[in-house]
């Protein structure tokens, strides 16, 4: 009887720990981002074409916003840790697109100076973009064919530089047929210990560009069970040597979560992970309040009065995510001309975290291709029952034993 007893108490220590660590995260919009529904508040929404209150003059044509639209002509977007904004690349052939967006309220506040004659080539000469820890800003081209064309990544001090350098530019030489670059793109380190990772198809997994004194060496892994799995997104997981991705498919199952590391130009699979659902794709990893945490955009509820959802995993045992939250703050209601949303029928777009706490808070930002950009504020409930809950076992326990 003792026995039984003194187990049921353990187990109610056990099971205050496990309700402490399975404490949901808060997940809502941020409602200083975007304009709102008309004559409602802000829904942590910049729809496409949306003018926004702040918007830099010249930006708009007075109904719709020059670089976030409905073309497919935006898949790269990125948070600034040096100044808390985002870096948003447009091909709009309305001027400079790589614009600078405040992290607050999304409104434009003016773009990165391209210099002239500095950056060309590609299949889109602009297309995905990273941050270093330090707000050095990466945008990369796309190249359809990164065996005969030129892979190109350009780079910027800071968002005032008077113009990028190029940081990268050569083909994928050594590698059979034809891999896509320039769908996804993540940064990780500052300075010297600056690390890129693109994602690709064909014949290799992602490649790999190390910084060494405002310069890049090519170190190009090869990775991942098939072509293509980590064409559409693509992060940094937990070090500048393992690199996570995913692609796009009917079931979770058909498209899991891949895992590797890699040294040098050899890269090896770690495992895979299935999440929810086969549409997730962009993604981002963080630790946040000393749990990892990955972030990701399900493309498949892309069109018509469906949202594109964004979902947090807790990444704890990589092998077994934990869905945390599901949330969108897209509001279809009252906007006009948005009563439905163009699909993502690319698969692109972003996700990124933006200012993480010590307390646990932060934001996350996230873009599909076609569907404006969505800003989210997050906070990691504190396990405060967690204590009481173990302290009230323990006295059981005691006096089970008395």
């Amino acid at each position: 009887m003792r026995i039984r007893n003194s187990a049921l108490a353990l187990a109610a220590i056990a099971a205050a720990a496990s309700s402490a660590v399975a404490a949901p995260i808060a997940l809502a919009p941020m409602t200083s981002f975007g304009n709102g529904n008309v004559g409602a508040a802000n829904d942590g929404w910049r729809a496409p074409n949306e003018i926004v209150v702040g918007d830099l003059a010249g930006t708009a044509t007075g109904s719709n916003y020059n670089y976030l639209a409905v073309g497919s002509l935006e898949r790269g977007l990125a948070y600034n840790p040096a100044t808390g904004n985002l870096i948003l690349v447009s091909r709009s052939a309305s001027g400079n697109g790589i614009r600078v967006l405040n992290g607050t309220t999304g409104a434009d506040v003016g773009a990165l100076n391209q210099g002239s004659g500095i950056i060309t080539g590609g299949t889109f000469v602009t297309s995905a973009v990273g941050v270093g820890d330090d707000g050095q800003i990466y945008v990369a081209n796309l190249q359809t064919n990164a065996s005969t064309g030129a892979f190109k990544v350009y780079q910027w001090t800071d968002e005032s530089a008077a113009a990028p350098n190029t940081y990268f530019n050569s083909t994928l030489a050594g590698f059979t047929g034809t891999p896509r670059l320039g769908d996804s793109l993540d940064v990780t380190g500052s300075g010297a210990s600056t690390r890129v990772v693109a994602g690709a198809s064909g014949s290799i997994g992602y490649a790999v560009i190390d910084g060494s004194g405002g310069t890049a060496v090519g170190s190009f892994a090869p990775a991942g069970p098939a072509a293509g799995d980590f064409r559409l997104g693509v992060t940094f997981a937990g070090s500048a040597s393992e690199v996570w991705g995913k692609q796009t498919g009917g079931t979770a199952a058909a498209a899991p979560l891949r895992r590797t590391s890699f040294s040098g130009a050899a890269g090896t699979t770690d495992g895979f992970s299935i999440l929810t659902a086969g549409g997730e794709a962009a993604m981002d990893y963080a630790v946040v309040g000393g749990i990892p945490y990955l972030a990701v955009l399900n493309m498949n509820t892309n069109g018509g009065t469906a949202l594109s959802t964004v979902q947090m995993y807790n990444m704890t045992d990589p092998a077994n995510p934990i869905l945390e939250t599901s949330a969108s703050t897209i509001n279809l209601a009252g906007i006009s001309p948005f009563a439905t949303l163009a699909s993502n029928g690319n698969a692109t777009g972003s996700v990124k975290f933006g200012q993480i706490n010590p307390d646990g808070t932060g934001t996350l930002y996230a873009m599909s291709t076609n569907q404006g950009i969505q800003a989210f504020t997050f906070a990691i409930p504190e396990p405060g029952s967690i204590g009481l809950l173990a302290l009230g076992a323990i006295g059981l326990l005691r006096r089970i034993r008395a």
